[in-house]
């Protein structure tokens, strides 16, 4: 949190000030007025328990509202998400033969499909969402769009076989990416790329060298690693995931990575995604805290001196 005026924040100096002295002025007072009673068990009976701490409440509610006003003056500033006016979005799924092992249910590509068409009904409806399968070799099948009927089809006819070449799935996406923008724009604006896949690269462009690019482009690529270490195909071939090689991909272009082993978690990663995606950070002026609450205890602090200030008989 950060102040616009912070100058303002001296005056709780002298508030300050005020209740050191106030403190030491009712404990003098006290002093003064004391009387010197021979049975001090019947003074504890004669003044009730609670005028030991109640008389302190009202000036104490005054004394945070004060506060409370001060800090609202200063005019505090907090980062705060707000939704994105628009932005593009590549998924890039792995539809490798990897990815027909059942370890997650149904299966892992049935999985990642139905967790796809949820992400992009989470994310706002002004954002373009686009599609790239990857293999052996990396293919649009949705350039970013609007048009989520056809991101469905597109998700729908997923089919998993072949190798895995998730460099090229990240370069690819960048290319649908770029078609969107002006030319010549150098780094890509409001563009993200989320990649999903269960193995390590195994042909085509390293994907560090294209994470690279990516970084370059200003682009994050957010990663999520699917399947378990028990993960195998029907002939007995063990495909655990490769969350670390993910996760580098991530780092290096300033997204995240996340790892998934069951369909709900999965779909949550997503969910998640989706929200987090549609958002962005923003530092705004957050007076308006301080100070209701600052009102509501002044109310509080009248009250309170209402309620319990002496009253003739």
């Amino acid at each position: 949190m950060s102040f616009m005026q912070p100058w303002v924040l001296l005056l709780l100096i002298p508030l300050a000030a005020g209740v050191v002295w106030w403190i030491l002025r009712e404990r003098r007072g006290t002093g003064r007025a004391a009387i010197p009673f021979a049975d001090l068990d019947l003074v504890a009976i004669a003044m009730p328990q609670r005028r030991r701490w109640v008389k302190w409440l009202p000036g104490t509610l005054l004394v945070l509202a004060l506060t409370g006003f001060t800090v609202a003056l200063a005019r505090p500033q907090a980062v705060t998400d707000v939704p994105r006016d628009q932005g593009s979005i590549m998924l890039a799924v792995d539809v490798s033969g990897s990815m027909a092992s059942d370890d997650v249910s149904p299966y892992r590509l049935r999985a990642a499909q139905d967790a796809a068409i949820r992400f992009a009904q989470k994310v706002p409806r002004q954002f373009q969402v686009g599609l790239v399968a990857f293999n052996g070799q990396a293919n649009v099948l949705l350039p970013p769009s609007t048009d989520r009927d056809a991101f469905k089809r597109a998700v729908d006819s997923l089919v998993a076989d072949g190798a895995t070449a998730s460099g090229e799935a990240i370069i690819s996406s960048l290319d649908a990416l770029r078609s969107t923008q002006p030319q010549n724009t150098g780094k890509l604006q409001e563009a993200r790329i989320l990649l999903l896949s269960d193995g390590a690269n195994t042909v085509g462009t390293m994907p560090q060298d294209a994470a690279a690019e990516a970084k370059a482009a200003g682009v994050p690529v957010y990663t999520v690693a699917l399947g378990t270490a028990e993960g195998q195909l029907p002939d007995g071939r063990r495909v655990p995931p490769d969350p670390e090689s993910l996760a580098a991909v991530a780092e290096i272009t300033g997204g995240q990575a996340f790892e998934s082993q069951d369909a709900d978690s999965l779909s949550q990663v997503y969910d998640n995604l989706g929200t987090f995606l549609g958002t962005r950070q923003v530092m705004g002026e957050v007076s308006s805290w301080p100070a209701g609450i600052a009102a509501l205890l002044l109310i509080l602090a009248g009250v309170a001196a209402w309620r319990f200030s002496p009253r003739l008989p």
